[in-house]
């Protein structure tokens, strides 16, 4: 495995199992504090990295340190407590008695643009690895050619991984930023150019760019076949990220003429500045391609396995474990109770609740035969039936989520106890809100499903999958896509009926209009991506806000047995007497539809332009 560490507050993530260690020397050498990372002059020694492969093979690994993160993705536990993307979505929280978890400040509304975007803000990016990560790259592509022992056609994979890359690092970019400060070579301190933003156009073209060169690369691989290799770059994955960015391209937020805010001659940093309905066109053909390159290629939609299985190893599994559907993944490596502890409910379970599931994530799925429960009502349940709400819900849902009443893993310890006495003569569940202060009745069992139960309340060691692009994406892609280019269509309906049928759930309604279609892939989105960094950012593209009503359920057994499910609304602030269940209601702005660029860029006088509104 790699152990890779940035600087004292990056945690140490695991990219790829099979080189142990990295050359503390060799990394500082690619690594500084500024803007595009230039290093100090004299401290980049190019001769001591390439003048041999195995040196080179340590900075290639180094390249994937910055890739996304899903499980911890704000940084490490010190810098963010352990919030994840869906503690600012609606598809989680995290524990208000906790003042420590950065997501309060987003639910207030205290953010500014030196917290959202800097390594010491503690947000939810870190603007300039972005930057470092393109530097080391060039460098790389630059320099590889001088490797005296390396076989050209693995120089060749390696110019095409750093190009896949590079266009992964400005893709998330875009898609937080809008148009980007835009470089096409590394720079020395006495090179260091003036730079401002690209429009939004243009740094699109210029992720297209480096994806269509990576893939015309006879020398970049369909995937990796070696186990230990997982996590490298591949070909299929230059397809899905082509895909990926014309999908956002075509997306209500930059296709338009009108962006969220009116910013006058910089409209086209945020927006293309028309409404073309070909870019639609543009991503379903994408999606086309590489659908028909990865299942050329022996990638496939995971279903051949039962239907409570197959979600699982399609989002949480390696290659080698069966998933044939993986496009590109990580070890997501904090240690591991670090992950069980932030990414669990309290209780006897031990979590934190930095990341729990809502009431609206609940009301995301529906029952295996197409209908919805209808949460509004009070539910009272048989006897000795806790799961009674929940039993016939989408497997998805018991996949992902702990509940009142589930069996959190295949022992004999009793279910998850999520409730309180009616009365003094019923004892509290020991997951409910009075035993251990929960506030919301559940939790993410996505990434621990087969690991829960290892080694008491931690993870015995193991490393979950952390599933950055899957060829279900590619389908959905497609599905939204042609939609909007031409409506309700055969193969949209087909490719649904799949990622549907193979988790057991009936196929779509063939008479759905385009208007009620679009709705029925928000939802499915929603379901199939859960805890995928995708709901955060899908609601931008799609320029929704983000939902600040965030809903509770109040859970009480009574004597006889029976259980009663209760909807909490969210409070409203300033109106007193909201029971003690009520979630506050959440803070947005339109303006936060993209990030803000750190306060320290702008103020270098390099020319970036502040998004409107921060």
């Amino acid at each position: 495995m790699i152990l890779l560490k940035m600087n004292n507050s990056m945690r140490t993530k695991h990219i790829l199992p099979f080189i142990i260690g990295i050359l503390m020397t060799l990394l500082s050498m690619v690594s500084c504090n500024d803007y595009l990372e230039m290093p100090a002059q004299g401290g980049f020694n190019k001769d001591s990295v390439f003048i041999n492969y195995r040196n080179t093979e340590k900075l290639l690994y180094d390249l994937y340190r910055n890739v996304p993160h899903i499980l911890q993705p704000w940084g490490n536990n010190g810098e963010t407590m352990g919030n994840a993307l869906v503690a600012i979505s609606d598809e989680g929280s995290s524990l208000t008695l906790q003042s420590a978890y950065n997501s309060h400040k987003v639910y207030a509304g205290t953010v500014n643009s030196t917290w959202f975007t800097t390594v010491t803000g503690r947000g939810e990016d870190k603007y300039n690895w972005h930057y470092s990560t393109i530097r080391r790259c060039f460098i790389m592509l630059e320099n590889i050619d001088n490797v005296p022992d390396a076989l050209d056609e693995v120089k060749g994979r390696i110019k095409a991984e750093c190009q896949t890359i590079i266009a992964l690092e400005y893709f998330e970019l875009l898609k937080r930023y809008g148009g980007v400060p835009i470089v096409k070579q590394s720079y020395t301190a006495i090179e260091y150019p003036y730079i401002g933003r690209a429009t939004v156009e243009e740094t699109c073209n210029y992720i297209i760019e480096l994806l269509n060169q990576a893939i015309a690369n006879p020398n970049f691989p369909a995937k990796v076949t070696n186990p230990i290799e997982f996590g490298r770059a591949t070909k299929a994955m230059a397809y899905g990220y082509k895909a990926r960015t014309l999908l956002y391209a075509a997306s209500q937020l930059f296709n338009t003429a009108t962006p969220y805010i009116d910013f006058g001659a910089n409209n086209k940093l945020i927006s293309f500045g028309n409404y073309d309905k070909n870019r639609w066109k543009l991503a379903r053909d994408a999606a086309k391609e590489a659908i028909t390159y990865c299942e050329s290629n022996s990638y496939a939609i995971v279903k051949n396995m039962d239907v409570n299985r197959n979600y699982t190893v399609a989002c949480c599994k390696t290659p080698k474990d069966g998933n044939t559907e993986i496009m590109f993944g990580t070890f997501e490596d904090t240690d591991a109770f670090n992950l069980f502890y932030t990414w669990n409910f309290r209780g006897r379970r031990g979590g934190a609740a930095a990341n729990v599931p809502t009431q609206n994530v609940v009301e995301f799925y529906s029952n295996t035969d197409g209908s919805k429960v209808n949460w509004d009502v009070k539910i009272t349940t048989p006897a000795n039936q806790p799961e009674f709400p929940y039993k016939n819900l989408d497997p998805r849902f018991h996949q992902s989520i702990a509940y009142n009443g589930c069996k959190w893993c295949a022992s004999n310890l009793p279910v998850v106890q999520f409730y309180d006495g009616a009365t003094a003569a019923v004892t509290n569940g020991m997951e409910g809100k009075a035993a251990a202060k929960t506030e919301q009745p559940f939790g993410y069992r996505k990434y621990m499903n087969d690991l829960e139960c290892l080694s008491g309340n931690t993870l015995g060691g193991a490393r979950p999958v952390a599933p950055i692009m899957r060829l279900a994406e590619m389908y959905f892609i497609y599905a939204e896509a042609s939609n909007e280019f031409e409506g309700p269509n055969t193969q949209a309906f087909d490719y649904l009926d799949v990622i549907l049928t193979r988790s057991g759930m009936p196929v779509v309604n063939r008479t759905l209009t385009q208007d009620a279609l679009r709705e029925y892939i928000v939802g499915e989105r929603a379901v199939e991506f859960i805890a995928e960094n995708h709901r955060y950012f899908d609601l931008k593209r799609w320029r929704r806000p983000i939902p600040t009503k965030i809903y509770n359920m109040k859970i009480l057994k009574y004597a006889d047995g029976t259980y009663t499910y209760e909807k909490i609304a969210p409070s409203v602030p300033g109106i007193p007497g909201a029971d003690p269940l009520a979630i506050k209601t959440r803070f947005w702005a339109d303006f936060w539809f993209l990030h803000p660029f750190p306060i320290d860029e702008i103020n270098k006088g390099y020319g970036l332009i502040q998004n409107p509104g921060w």
